[in-house]
């Protein structure tokens, strides 16, 4: 159902289960895809957001007020995908195929919701002003405006490290690729690989929206943190830095 499913998108599925058990859900609903779609924060629907002055911050206090009294679930369990959300996310498909784009974007999620207006998402969109027309004639607008491939910014780095730090360098190293994918609003992917025969060496594959994103990922407190292991325990590095217009 996902392979046609951008790298934006497949974020908000990964956010929309992280609220609904931040929310003690026992299924993904449309709130919590909407949710998902603010959390992420780039794509076309962000765009849109902003041009309806959407408040990020106004939409999860009305989501979480409503959920107040409900305990957590750990996100370690399966949390299945509701009725009504999984009709939003088969309209977005509908969306994708109507208007010929072969992939599924943050803005097909946008407008899958928006064909489910009686649901507590579709509610809190409407009072925002947005619906189907209208969003429809701003997704046009901004994809002839954007018309142009998008250069991506990829960053291929290569280490060896001590082994007797190996523990250390680990944790601060995934815990800088998570929270750079959830937290950094430029970047894209963040990959972590481990040589299998020699452990000592990793090789971190990220992708940022520009370079301007990569610069201020390496501000950030989580990279800070990292760099701080990373000097003690690197003793070879390669980096080496491209542009790509394509990226899956």
């Amino acid at each position: 159902m996902f392979e046609r499913y951008t790298e934006r998108a497949r974020r908000v599925l990964f956010f929309a289960r992280y609220e609904a058990s931040q929310l003690g859900s026992t299924a993904i609903e449309t709130e919590h895809l909407l949710l998902g779609l603010l959390r992420e924060g780039n794509g076309l629907a962000s765009r849109i957001f902003d041009r309806a002055h959407l408040d990020p911050m106004a939409v999860h206090m009305e989501v979480y007020d409503a959920a107040a009294d409900r305990p957590r679930i750990a996100t370690s369990v399966e949390i299945p995908i509701a009725r009504q959300a999984k009709a939003a996310l088969e309209h977005a498909a509908e969306e994708a195929t109507a208007l010929r784009h072969h992939h599924i974007g943050t803005e097909h999620l946008l407008l899958g919701l928006l064909h489910l207006p009686e649901s507590t998402a579709g509610a809190i969109l409407v009072r925002a002003g947005l619906g189907l027309p209208a969003v429809r004639e701003s997704i046009g607008a901004l994809r002839a405006g954007g018309a142009k491939s998008e250069e991506r910014h990829i960053v291929l780095v290569q280490v060896t490290i001590r082994p007797e730090m190996h523990a250390e360098f680990e944790a601060a190293l995934l815990h800088n690729a998570r929270e750079s994918v959830r937290r950094d609003p430029g970047c894209l992917r963040f990959d972590v690989s481990q040589d299998k025969e020699q452990p000592a060496r990793w090789v971190l594959y990220e992708v940022y929206d520009s370079p301007e994103a990569h610069a201020a990922h390496r501000q950030s407190p989580h990279f800070l943190a990292y760099d701080a292991v990373a000097t003690r325990a690197v003793v070879e590095k390669s980096v080496a830095k491209c542009a790509s217009r394509h990226v899956t």
